[in-house]
């Protein structure tokens, strides 16, 4: 999904119409707005998708000035062959919370603009696996959950508490959670948690009351057809830029261990009562407590892929599936720098090291300390242009450089508005952004060998 603005659009625009499809035998073309179908206005593809089922279609589309209505009779369920340009036709639901955590609050001007939209819209819930609290949720929106059966939902719970969640969400009234996840369930909607772990806040009896009462409502336990299927708990994240914000505590490497045993011992309990895990810890916590990533197994299906939880270990599989099929050696010689953050750094040197067995490959690796956001912030994703430039300015740079595609939006514009074209006249060096893979990694190494060894 390209980054998200707070746009308004005229009705769903199409970008492509399949040759063949129905879609063309109706007359549909690309730049035509679908503003309703059957009837019914469209806010997005899910509406679209939703009444599109239907064996008799008729869409009222916009060509230019001009309101058109366009029908067809096919079998339910067949798709019309078209593609959009967004997801949505409206504006994103933005957030209503004043989170005692939020990262956006702690960001200094003169970003993106787009980095400071607080989205909180229960359709990119479903779509992309982005959190929302719900607390914006109106009677209207909530129905068409039930109605679309939009399952899997992804919620941010943070504590069940509903006078705690209250002080977390920055709200003044109590704000239950439960009723409404009890609700969903009756609906036929599974729904994964989220816990942003602050301590001192929802830690210890707080987490363990917010765990319980979370795993009543699985399935195992409630006997409805839906659930609470599993909770991420991720530690809180804080940057240098916290004036006049809720003093908040980051955890550190003794915390972490301790975190660690405490709600593994809790996941002993869940598994004998419902077969799961059930509370799975994001990889932070392990590289904060210096501990190894658990094996496969542990994360079971990866329900909390989209939270950080099982991101390294499916990179450590991958990058051993990689490494079993590499050659002896390249045809011409490659020489490139790797960057990242301090967080994963020693994934990647251990991949870069096993990447070297190929004779001819020559790899080092620049972990960029994040100065700009400073705090507790140490991922690859949140990297500006400035200090990587830094970084790389005092390292032995090789002639090309690797970026992964997580620091940049659709692989064009770092965080501080700087493009890719610009970063590689700063460094003057040739700039290679790939995909935070193994497989994609070895791939640009293959296809460099010939063009810009040096």
């Amino acid at each position: 999904m390209s980054e998200l603005l707070v746009r308004s659009y005229r009705g769903l625009v199409i970008a492509r119409v399949e040759p063949g499809s129905l879609a063309e035998e109706m007359g549909l073309r690309p730049g035509d707005a679908v503003l309703s179908v059957n009837g019914r206005r469209v806010m997005d593809t899910l509406d679209y998708r939703f009444h599109a089922t239907e064996p008799y279609v008729e869409l009222t589309i916009l060509r230019g000035e001009e309101r058109l209505t366009l029908a067809v009779e096919k079998e339910p369920y067949d798709l019309l062959g078209v593609e959009f340009e967004n997801d949505l036709s409206d504006k994103i639901h933005t957030c209503n919370n004043k989170c005692v955590f939020c990262f956006i609050h702690q960001m200094p001007k003169g970003m993106r603009r787009s980095l400071y939209l607080r989205d909180d819209d229960f359709r990119l819930s479903f779509m992309y696996g982005n959190y929302v609290t719900l607390t914006n949720v109106s009677e209207e929106e909530f129905q068409r959950i039930l109605e679309q059966k939009l399952t899997p939902m992804y919620v941010s719970v943070h504590a069940t508490d509903p006078e705690l969640r209250a002080r977390l969400l920055g709200k003044r009234e109590p704000t239950p959670i439960l009723p409404i996840l009890q609700r969903l369930h009756d609906g036929g909607i599974d729904v994964h948690a989220q816990i942003v772990l602050c301590p001192g806040w929802n830690d210890g009896d707080a987490l363990r009351q917010t765990l319980y009462e979370l795993a009543l409502l699985h399935p195992t336990i409630s006997g409805r057809r839906a659930g609470t299927l599993s909770v991420a708990i991720v530690p809180v994240g804080l940057t240098r830029f916290r004036d006049r914000l809720t003093p908040l505590t980051a955890p550190d490497r003794a915390y972490a261990q301790r975190f660690i045993c405490e709600v593994r011992a809790l996941e002993r309990q869940f598994r004998q009562r419902l077969g799961t895990r059930f509370a799975f810890l994001s990889d932070e916590w392990f590289f904060l407590a210096e501990h190894p990533i658990p094996g496969r197994r542990y994360y079971e299906d990866f329900p909390q892929l989209e939270d950080g939880v099982g991101t390294v270990r499916l990179f450590l599989d991958r990058a051993y599936d990689v490494a079993r099929r590499l050659p002896e050696q390249l045809a011409h010689p490659v020489q490139m720098t790797l960057v990242t953050g301090e967080l994963p750094a020693q994934v990647i040197h251990h991949f870069a090291r096993t990447l070297q067995r190929v004779q001819g490959v020559e790899l080092n690796v620049c972990v960029v300390k994040n100065r700009f956001f400073g705090g507790t912030v140490s991922v690859a994703g949140l990297l500006t242009a400035q200090d990587i430039a830094d970084a790389l300015g005092q390292f032995p740079t090789y002639p090309t450089v690797v970026l992964p595609s997580i620091c940049l939006r659709d692989n064009t514009l770092f965080l501080d508005d700087v493009t890719v074209e610009q970063f590689e006249a700063q460094i003057g060096r040739r700039v290679i952004v790939v995909e935070p893979h193994p497989a994609a990694l070895w791939r640009a190494i293959r296809r460099s060998q010939s063009k810009w060894s040096g």
